[in-house]
């Protein structure tokens, strides 16, 4: 009598170990008649089941796991053959799991009103705009749209969807933050270790598959971290780069201040070696912007004397020409550059094929779609080398310009945030820095396809709706200092 009372006043434990060893019994089973690499697959089970129980509990670790997981997809897939896009995509959807079974949750800790805000509203046209394209004349696939849509439409939805209701206190905001700076750290410090100890098996294998023509050029081998390409990893470690830097400046704290320097002096050296010369206007777009937004005299001035002298050395002196990154950057700003002038050629070319096609010739199609898909793949032997030249022939002059729009939106509203609405000194210095990269990215678009690549793509979504969540993070924090 006694045992069976205490089963019963303890039943949620003896349930625990009765499937414990009812698992633990199917695992061994299994090791032993069928195959140990089967068996251990069939071990993760059990942690991975208490793994989604804690995320349930608290579901901004999920938004976490995307971001981190955002981060080294792309870079990953060298070393095993998975299709980083499908894995994107059950991450998001893995999310929205998680989100449906909060709903029914009594200490549900998630609000889909938290995302009722501008930028919201505006990735949702966006979106009904690319969808639209489906029915693009000059398309010949649905497939070619299916696959590409994503990149260009849908993850910009998902990402300020899921952050609006994710990252909804200003400690997840500044955790995310510092995550961020972590991945940047670490890398700078892929590319540091392909610099110093070269490349290793994997990546020779890539470079011998095609990557070489791009990285290991006549000025120079081009460094990639763990990025699709060296052009991805320069644009995305820059941008770390302003964020961190300008940030830096309205830390209270000394440790998160000098911290935050060294991050962004990290960044900029991990810019340098990618030898992607398009990301140098990201610094000095961003650094110009910042004279405008901090009010401050001092800061002004040295940032235009910054500016000026960064402009100066590059463009009218042979300082430091024996380096060869320093010749790489220099070589940016000369208007008789090769590069420069087979870019300029492409888009004549392609503005002499786009004249009648206002909506351009539909998502997807002028990547390796146009060969495939295209009975004239004109199109697919045009390197497009910029977001925006992407833009204006798939979607046409008029989805590029609405594209536009939006960002110059976006800048204004957090350029207006910074300057007359945020309180809070350390959150106006985090959305200065965002607003201020954000701008340099946007410069940096028209050599660079720096909107539309993993990891880059999901952090500029990410950095966008937290310049819209900011008021409500500045609401909590003004609460918070007068309790």
């Amino acid at each position: 009598m006694n045992i069976i009372n205490y089963i019963v006043d303890n039943l949620n434990k003896v349930l625990v170990f009765a499937v414990l060893y009812v698992l633990i019994s199917v695992i061994l089973l299994v090791i032993l008649r069928v195959d140990y690499a089967v068996g251990f697959l069939l071990s993760l089970g059990p942690f991975l089941l208490l793994a989604f129980i804690l995320l349930l509990e608290r579901p901004y670790y999920s938004f976490i796991i995307l971001f981190l997981v955002n981060y080294f997809i792309s870079g990953g897939s060298r070393y095993f053959p998975y299709p980083p896009g499908i894995v994107m995509d059950s991450l998001f959807l893995f999310l929205f799991l998680i989100l449906f079974l909060q709903s029914f949750s009594q200490k549900r800790d998630i609000n889909i009103k938290d995302a009722s805000h501008p930028l919201m509203a505006i990735s949702i046209i966006w979106l009904l705009f690319c969808v639209f394209q489906i029915l693009n004349p000059s398309s010949s696939s649905i497939y070619a749209w299916l696959i590409n849509v994503r990149g260009i439409g849908v993850y910009f939805m998902l990402v300020v969807f899921l952050a609006s209701i994710y990252l909804k206190r200003y400690s997840q905001m500044k955790q995310i933050i510092n995550i961020w700076s972590v991945l940047s750290l670490i890398a700078v410090l892929k590319a540091l270790m392909q610099l110093y100890l070269g490349f290793d098996s994997f990546e020779q294998i890539w470079l011998a598959q095609g990557g070489a023509k791009t990285h290991i050029i006549h000025s120079g081998i081009r460094y990639f971290s763990f990025f699709t390409d060296a052009g991805n990893f320069g644009s995305g470690i820059a941008l770390s780069a302003v964020v961190f830097s300008i940030s830096a400046f309205w830390q209270k704290n000394k440790l998160y201040k000098f911290y935050y320097l060294f991050v962004a002096f990290a960044c900029y050296y991990g810019m340098i070696i990618s030898g992607t010369r398009g990301s140098l206007i990201i610094p000095f777009a961003g650094f110009f912007l910042y004279a405008i937004l901090s009010k401050h005299v001092r800061s002004i001035i040295a940032v235009i004397v910054f500016v000026v002298i960064g402009f100066w050395f590059l463009n009218f002196t042979y300082i430091g020409h024996g380096n060869i990154y320093v010749r790489r950057m220099r070589s940016a700003f000369n208007p008789d550059d090769a590069s420069l002038r087979v870019r300029l050629e492409n888009q004549r070319i392609l503005r002499t094929y786009m004249a009648g096609k206002p909506f351009g010739v539909g998502i997807g199609m002028k990547r390796g779609g146009a060969e495939l898909y295209t009975p004239h793949p004109v199109l697919s032997k045009i390197a497009h080398d910029s977001w925006y030249v992407l833009l204006w022939v798939e979607v046409g002059l008029v989805g590029m310009v609405l594209y536009i729009l939006i960002l110059l939106y976006v800048l204004f509203h957090g350029s207006y945030l910074v300057m007359f609405k945020l309180k809070n000194k350390e959150l106006r210095g985090y959305i200065a820095g965002i607003v201020c990269a954000l701008f340099g990215v946007s410069a940096a678009a028209y050599s660079l396809e720096i909107f539309g690549q993993l990891p880059n793509s999901i952090i500029i979504y990410t950095c966008m709706t937290l310049i819209f969540l900011s008021p409500r993070y500045d609401k909590e924090l003004e609460q918070t200092k007068s309790v």
